[in-house]
């Protein structure tokens, strides 16, 4: 059209965000679009440009909202978190259509503009998308009050205690999607007090969100358990369980890693065994049964393994152990 021809015209002068206002505001959905992948690419005005980028959530053309939610993604180091912007977002989490509730809540707690009681009430929302990025906004104020960093402004951000509880809640979530999105954030917080809630997603009947679990207990800390768990995931045919098992057992006590791990080193996929060499390299020179295992595993036929396990033994003080 007409509109988009003079549209492109423009985006040859680099405008700014007052100057593409009317195409924003254009009656065709598609003049609108074009407006916002011309704004991306053109304007240096970011105060109001995150503004529009925002306002294009609550569009009535689908192919608009759909664009504008690529953008918050592609534009995250750019975007000004200003009050209009995030009176913007705030106003987008109601919206009827999922993708940009969750876009909305997802750049809120990425521009921490989001607070725990906000973020526990999309833990609500009927779309697991809506939800996991809820879980991701509670992982990232407990994160922010760990690294005792505080607002100044008008959120207040919830320390890790009071954000424990709706993640526990989260993790019976119904969709896969948010409970790995649980498992992933109490391992990013590694708490030891998420080791609880970790051990029953271990146990999960989807194979990722058990992996998920494995991994994260690496972070917070492997009970004895969770170490048994991890020990008879060893043998479940999918291999991605078998490596975070074996991750999760870097955690555990030595004398029950030990033995499941150093029967992981023989096992016939790669990563599964990188990660018990790995793993066992992080109990020496704790277990005495060690060595044995890590000398066997400098000869792998993977050039990484044979490297993890060489570094593992120069751990042990007396050369005759490596």
């Amino acid at each position: 059209s007409a509109r988009i021809l003079a549209l492109l015209a423009l985006a040859d002068e680099a405008p700014e965000a007052d100057e593409l206002a009317e195409y924003l505001t254009d009656p065709e959905p598609d003049v609108r679009r074009t407006a916002l992948t011309v704004l991306s690419e053109a304007t240096e005005d970011w105060v109001n440009g995150s503004t529009q980028v925002a306002a294009a959530l609550l569009d009535p053309d689908p192919a608009v909202r759909a664009t504008a939610v690529e953008l918050l993604a592609e534009l995250r180091e750019v975007l000004v978190a200003g009050e209009e912007f995030t009176a913007a977002l705030n106003q987008a989490t109601t919206h009827a259509d999922p993708a940009v509730r969750a876009a909305a809540v997802g750049a809120l707690w990425r521009h921490h503009r989001i607070g725990a009681e906000q973020a526990e009430r999309h833990l609500a929302d009927p779309d697991p998308g809506v939800r996991a990025e809820a879980v991701h906004a509670l992982v990232s104020l407990g994160a922010l009050c760990s690294a005792h960093l505080y607002a100044t402004g008008p959120v207040a951000y919830a320390c890790a205690e009071q954000s424990a509880a709706p993640l526990d809640t989260a993790a019976a979530d119904s969709s896969a999607e948010v409970r790995i999105a649980v498992a992933g954030g109490l391992g990013t917080l590694g708490d030891p007090r998420g080791a609880s809630a970790l051990t029953e997603l271990a146990t999960d009947p989807d194979t990722a969100v058990a992996a998920a679990a494995f991994t994260a207990l690496a972070e917070t800390g492997c009970p004895p358990h969770a170490a048994a768990l991890a020990a008879a995931a060893l043998q479940q045919r999918d291999w991605q369980v078998r490596e975070a098992a074996a991750k999760a057992l870097a955690a555990a006590p030595a004398e029950l890693a030990a033995a499941p791990l150093t029967a992981a080193t023989r096992d016939p996929n790669l990563d599964v065994r990188k990660a018990a060499v790995r793993s066992l390299g992080h109990l020496a020179p704790d277990d005495p049964e060690v060595p044995a295992a890590l000398r066997t595993a400098t000869e792998d036929p993977d050039a990484d393994v044979r490297a993890y396990a060489r570094q593992a033994l120069h751990r042990y003080p007396n050369p005759s152990e490596r």
